[in-house]
């Protein structure tokens, strides 16, 4: 199961995708996030910045991430690495309705917002 990557890929843009250095498969999408891992200092999480220790973890999550595995689905979490990337590395706006639980992230001097759905096992 590759929702989570498949809506990923849908939602992006081919400049953006440029911008990654990626194709449009999902394997080339991780392996660009792999290499253009960062802090994500310029991130907030529900109006928030995230901690250091957070953004050091995510940063890990990133490095550590399984490309062979993804058919088997990924675990999004509530402040979710990769979408913590996406929104540090293309100046992108995400708003994340989990379960009927809004959660957003955000960066100052954003170009524009991605919204995605998702439940215990499906994302959007």
């Amino acid at each position: 199961m590759t929702c989570f990557w498949d809506s990923i890929l849908r939602s992006l843009t081919q400049d953006e995708l440029n911008i990654l250095g990626s194709n449009r498969n999902n394997r080339d999408l991780i392996q660009s996030f792999k290499n253009k891992n960062k802090l994500c200092e310029n991130i907030s999480w529900q109006g928030e910045p995230l901690h250091k220790k957070l953004l050091e973890e995510n940063m890990e999550a990133i490095k550590e991430y399984n490309i062979v595995g993804i058919g088997s689905g990924h675990l999004c979490s509530t402040c979710d690495p990769f979408l913590c990337l996406i929104c540090e590395l293309l100046k992108i706006n995400i708003n994340h309705n989990y379960c009927n639980h809004m959660i957003n992230y955000t960066i100052k001097d954003n170009k524009r917002t991605l919204n995605f759905n998702s439940n215990t096992g499906h994302f959007s």
